[in-house]
Order: structure tokens, then C-alpha cells, then sequence
């Protein structure tokens, strides 16, 4: 008798852990959630502040049909600023802070455009004499991101 009151006694701790267990999980999943869920807003925010979306207005705006060559100081700038947004954007990505897809669906055709047009610039700066290969490089990254969906989209 005394055997199975202790066995009742054991098993039903073991139940109490387990499901001491199973809500510390799913507390820890609503954190992640919580967390993933800023991390969307804040990185959607950064994308479009004003400042920022002015500067893809912009490059797709004006810069898609004007000469590299011809751009002036502040077409630069805002053209940089369209790279190291998106740079930005691709890096948080790529650590798993947010998931890509909302920003590779939402802002997909921005990409791409910015990306295409900008081209020009992020090789220059991706000279050894200015900054290096490194530079902008995850906005290529990104941008490569949107090919492939685009191409299983399509395919």
C-alpha cells in the first residue's frame, strides 16, 4: 500500500513538472513571438521613414532614367541611403531577427528597382580604393533574395 501511495505521489509530481514544463515553453514561444513581432515593426519602421522613403522615391523616380554619371551630391546621398537601408534591412535578416518573407514580398519590386538602378554606385563603392567589396554587399544579398522568389513565384 505505502508502494503505491508513493508511486501516485512520484507520478503525479512528474505530472506537475511536465506541465510546469510545458508553460515555461510556451511562455518562452510567446516571448519569441513577442520579440519577432517588434522586431517586424521596428525594421518596418526604419524602412519607412520618411527621410528613407523620399530617398527611394528618388532613385526610382528620377535616378532610373538619368546617366550615373549625371547624378548630383544629393542623388548620391539619396541613392546611398537607399543602399544602407537596405543593407541594413538584409543584415537583420539574415541574423534571424525578423523573417524575410514580409519583407521580400512587401518590398520586393522596391528592391529590385533600387537595386538595378543603384548598381552602378555600389560598384564604385565596392572599389578597394573607396570601401571595399564589403560594402553594401548584403544589399545584393537581398536582393537576390527577391530573384528567387520572383523566379518561384513565376516558375
Amino acid at each position: 500500500m505505502i508502494q503505491v501511495v508513493g508511486v501516485s505521489a512520484l507520478l503525479l509530481t512528474l505530472y506537475v513538472y511536465y506541465k510546469q514544463l510545458h508553460t515555461m515553453s510556451a511562455q518562452l514561444q510567446a516571448g519569441r513571438d513577442a520579440s519577432s513581432a517588434q522586431n517586424i515593426l521596428s525594421l518596418t519602421n526604419f524602412l519607412q521613414a520618411p527621410e528613407v522613403r523620399a530617398a527611394r522615391e528618388t532613385v526610382r523616380a528620377q535616378l532610373d532614367s538619368k546617366d550615373f554619371e549625371h547624378w548630383d551630391d544629393s542623388e548620391r546621398r539619396k541613392a546611398s541611403m537607399v543602399c544602407s537601408t537596405y543593407d541594413v534591412a538584409a543584415i537583420i535578416i539574415k541574423m534571424g531577427l525578423v523573417p524575410p518573407e514580409p519583407f521580400v514580398e512587401n518590398w520586393g519590386p522596391s528592391i529590385r528597382h533600387c537595386y538595378e538602378v543603384t548598381k552602378p554606385l555600389i560598384v564604385e563603392m565596392q572599389k578597394p580604393e573607396n570601401s571595399g567589396s564589403a560594402c553594401w554587399d548584403d544589399f545584393g544579398w537581398l536582393y537576390q533574395q527577391v530573384q528567387v522568389l520572383s523566379q518561384a513565384k513565376t516558375g
